[in-house]
């Protein structure tokens, strides 16, 4: 038995602080794009916050991943290992060859009209994934190369091992984008599994999520006073927010209503599908010669959430179009 003998069951302050990284995601997109439009003006409000949330919302993805990776799954064989990437080819391979597809037809057909040009389909898919697939890229490479830990010394090597991983990127990199992405993100999926491993006691820590919560975003904001780009700045300031954001979720989660719930459900659909609908839309707008920012905002960002939603919904009604999303809810590949 390759799985972990217990149920799995949702983890709430997983899915809240995965609403609140997916937000973030669409929100950092959306305001690029109305930018890089001309539709906004850049000013130090937003990059400030364009600059700031970059620092942790991909990382909280990644956390969130490591902890339910270590939690629901056994991966410590050669055997366990080929089933895992199987699931994995499924899991994030099908969604990411979808929406990419999707994605690189949609900027070849509007290439006119569309902020950031894209390369060749192959490029795109195997050498330079574009945003935001690049996640389920990188995701995949680190379950490829990221064993579960069987105890409390196995997770500190690996938090050595991948503190040494992400020191060789913040001290040059490496050319190869498969073998980078792993090298920068695995500090943060080990970092999820080590919460698990170590029984990290997250409840109860509202004061001190929100204390470092207020000193991350003073420092955010001195950081780019100061005009400070260094990668190790970066990452620190993203250890700092991810903490502040984890403790304060789990300390506000019996707050939180029933949109933090519905959400939850939709966080996978809008990740995938927010681009896809908020480009048409501002394309829409345009060619209709509506160049009112407040127009723009209210529908661009209406659309990036609702637009999945009512997509995800359609696609699980029609059964085999939900394939494109879950594909593993209809191929199981057995332990």
């Amino acid at each position: 038995m390759n799985e972990k003998a217990a149920v799995r069951t949702r983890e709430k302050w997983v899915d809240d602080v995965k609403v609140i990284a997916c937000i973030l995601v669409v929100l950092g997109h959306f305001f690029q794009s109305m930018t890089k439009a001309n539709i906004l003006s850049e000013n130090d409000l937003y990059e400030w916050f364009n600059t700031t949330i970059y620092y942790f919302h991909v990382p909280l993805f990644f956390i969130c991943s490591g902890y339910l990776y270590q939690k629901y799954s056994k991966v410590n064989s050669v055997g366990s290992w080929y089933r895992n990437v199987a699931k994995k080819v499924l899991a994030l391979g099908v969604p990411y060859a979808t929406f990419t597809t999707a994605t690189w037809v949609l900027k070849k057909v509007f290439s006119s009209s569309v902020n950031d040009q894209i390369g060749g389909l192959g490029e795109t898919l195997f050498l330079h994934p574009t945003a935001p697939y690049w996640y389920l890229y990188a995701l995949f490479f680190i379950f490829l190369v990221t064993p579960t830990f069987n105890s409390v010394k196995a997770a500190a090597v690996g938090l050595v091992v991948a503190l040494a991983a992400k020191s060789l990127i913040l001290t040059g990199g490496y050319s190869v984008y498969a073998v980078s992405t792993v090298l920068s993100n695995e500090i943060w999926f080990v970092l999820g599994m080590s919460i698990c491993v170590f029984n990290v006691q997250l409840k109860g820590r509202k004061v001190q999520g929100m204390i470092c919560g207020v000193l991350f975003i003073i420092l955010s904001i001195m950081v780019y006073t100061a005009e400070i780009s260094s990668s190790a700045v970066s990452f620190v300031m993203g250890l700092l927010a991810c903490v502040a954001v984890i403790m304060m979720v789990v300390g506000f989660e019996e707050k939180f209503g029933r949109g933090m719930d519905f959400l939850a459900k939709y966080t996978m659909p809008i990740f995938l599908m927010h681009t896809l609908f908020a480009a048409p839309m501002r394309s829409v707008l345009l060619k209709l010669g509506i160049g009112s920012s407040v127009i723009h905002v209210v529908l661009g960002l209406g659309i990036s959430f609702v637009g999945p939603i009512i997509a995800a919904w359609i696609m699980k009604k029609t059964k085999w179009l939900e394939f494109f999303l879950y594909p593993n809810r209809f191929v199981k590949i057995r332990n």
